[in-house]
């Protein structure tokens, strides 16, 4: 089953003129589970290089063989435009500015071929990995504590460079936000222990919404080669974009020096 959702445009914010009244171009994205409960967390993320901190609203969509975590402003995004066959660009951004989806990136787990999908950017190009779910070993701990109403027991991981303490509750889905999973429950919250990046559970809902995905606009790539990509372009956008038909020029089509600067940019992933 298919149904239109996400034109496939680009980032800017509003739009006017004759330009709102022409026709977006709207995605496909295909139906492959049915959620039967939803997690919503708070999702802070501090990159200390900048001296900055951010915080973004994420959700877990838990169906019975598919998991799906993505921005929850992309998800209200999608119920907003389900069903909706034609619009204007115009109307496309009042939507898009409404929902303000915080991030772009989403991982979409097959739980019966044991598989891990990951979308994200780079620039405005798109990409797409798989993997195996990670293994993840877990210490467990006798520690609790009371989280969205749900009794909570503690758990200590090392992964992927960052250490990690999660507190996951009795709801029987070994999953948890981002790539966090092989808890005994779901993982109602998780923190580095930097406090780098922290996961919170805001609410937990019984749901019967669609899970979808719609990979053909992205370049399959591998996990290393992603973020190799991702953390040079982060730590100097102005290269990349140098060579770009859309990099910004003089009054003489000339190509208009770009100052270079760093971007925010706190990897989930440090190897």
């Amino acid at each position: 089953m298919y149904f239109c959702v996400f034109p496939l445009l680009t980032n800017a914010q509003t739009i006017s003129g004759p330009l709102a009244n022409e026709p977006a171009k709207l995605g496909t994205k295909k139906i492959v589970d049915s959620s039967i409960i939803e997690c919503i967390y708070n999702y802070r993320v501090i990159d200390h290089s900048l001296g900055d901190m951010r915080e973004y609203h994420a959700i877990l969509e838990l169906g019975d063989s598919f998991f799906k975590y993505e921005s929850y402003g992309s998800y209200r995004l999608d119920s907003a435009l389900v069903g909706k066959q034609q619009m204007t660009l115009g109307e496309y951004f009042d939507f898009y500015n409404k929902y303000s989806p915080d991030f772009k990136e989403f991982l979409l787990e097959n739980v019966n071929a044991n598989k891990l999908s990951y979308y994200g950017k780079v620039s405005i190009d798109k990409f797409m990995y798989h993997e195996e779910v990670p293994h993840i070993d877990w210490a467990l701990s006798d520690s609790t504590k009371e989280i969205c109403g749900y009794l909570c027991h503690q758990a200590t991981a090392t992964f992927r460079g960052r250490n990690w303490i999660a507190w996951y509750c009795d709801i029987p889905k070994s999953v948890g936000p981002w790539k966090l999973n092989g808890l005994p429950g779901l993982i109602l919250a998780a923190e580095t222990e930097d406090k780098e990046h922290t996961f919170s559970a805001i609410s937990v809902r019984k749901s019967s919404s669609p899970i979808t995905v719609n990979d053909k606009e992205y370049f399959k790539t591998t996990r290393e080669h992603f973020n190799q990509a991702l953390a040079d372009y982060k730590s100097n956008p102005a290269k990349s974009w140098k060579n770009s038909p859309l990099a910004p020029k003089d009054m003489n089509g000339k190509p208009m020096p770009m100052p270079k600067r760093k971007l925010f940019y706190s990897p989930l992933e440090k190897e």
